[in-house]
């Protein structure tokens, strides 16, 4: 598990990402832009697999606010102005640690909808 990071869900059941305010762009990637959505975060993964297996040299991905440059020298998140990349607000860190936040939001979100009962209404008879 990633290291100093909350994630929890408001009382509007949105999920929400805390940590150190050094990641404070990542926190905000992961609740604007991935959200509750277990299939973001797997394209995100595909993405990493690319780029660690040699597949692919770099990818991208283009949020609601954010956009991420994944490559062999990191992951690179920046806030969208105007719809561009806002280079000013660049956060970068290893892939590793990339993937491991990631995994980590994405067994958060996992857990809640396997606790969610509203998902059970189709197997009642």
């Amino acid at each position: 598990m990633a290291r100093n990071h909350k994630f929890f869900f408001d009382t509007d059941r949105t999920p929400r990402a805390r940590g150190p305010t050094s990641e404070r762009v990542l926190m905000l990637f992961l609740e604007n832009d991935v959200q509750g959505s277990d299939h973001v975060c797997h394209d995100l993964m595909d993405d990493l697999v690319a780029i660690e297996d040699g597949s692919d040299t770099s990818r991208e991905f283009v949020g609601n606010a954010h956009a991420i440059t994944l490559n062999g020298d990191g992951a690179c998140i920046e806030a969208l102005v105007d719809g561009q990349p806002d280079a000013d607000s660049a956060y970068r860190t290893s892939l590793k640690h990339f993937r491991e936040v990631l995994e980590d939001w994405e067994a958060f979100i996992l857990d809640d909808q396997l606790d969610d009962p509203s998902l059970d209404d189709g197997l009642l008879g």
